[in-house]
């Protein structure tokens, strides 16, 4: 089983460990309310890519780019089977804060999405915050909180002054905790 849940051509394929669907609609009524044109996504640790399949699906004018490194064939060839993939590039990178920084040099994309991935980014999570909101005009965040025993290890893990919550999230680690699902402006 996975983290995430596979979802390919308009279908459920494998339930995962983690709830999708609750939170891909808080994400789909935030681009719904934002992009009435062609738009651009970042997924930092995209796992099945389960958010960027589900934006290209009902959003056609969508591109996704998707970062996550870990076990890339199986993530591939999943990908692969839908219908969207020419839409999605599925990066097998770790990303570090200067990889971020880089990127944000060449590109700019209209949403980037951090879903429960924030915690395990190293270093300063409020430099981490800040490079996002430079890559993205728009940047949705999900965070984990006391169910998940790496927000007490990091420094400056905290929701930004002037996030605005759009939902929350169940937690995989204990159902009754909900994640803040938040979004945050990014800088001009």
């Amino acid at each position: 089983m996975t983290y995430q849940d596979k979802w390919s051509n308009g279908r459920l394929i494998e339930k995962g460990t983690r709830e999708c669907a609750e939170r891909y609609a808080i994400v789909k009524s935030f681009c719904a309310d934002r992009f009435e044109r062609a738009f651009t996504v970042c997924d930092i640790g995209a796992n099945m890519c389960y958010f960027g399949i589900r934006l290209a699906e009902d959003f056609p004018f969508c591109r996704v780019v998707a970062y996550e490194f870990h076990s890339p064939a199986m993530r591939y060839a999943h990908l692969r089977q839908s219908a969207e993939a020419r839409r999605i590039s599925l990066v097998a990178k770790k990303l570090h804060l200067e990889d971020v920084s880089a990127l944000a040099l060449r590109e700019r994309f209209d949403l980037v999405l951090a879903l429960s991935v924030l915690h395990h980014l190293p270093g300063d999570s409020a430099r981490w915050i800040s490079a996002l909101g430079v890559l993205g005009r728009h940047v949705i965040a999900e965070f984990a909180l006391g169910d998940s025993l790496r927000t007490t290890a990091r420094h400056n893990y905290s929701i930004p002054a002037g996030a605005k919550v759009l939902g929350y999230g169940r937690s995989h680690l204990d159902a009754s905790v909900l994640r803040p699902i938040v979004a945050l402006e990014g800088g001009k």
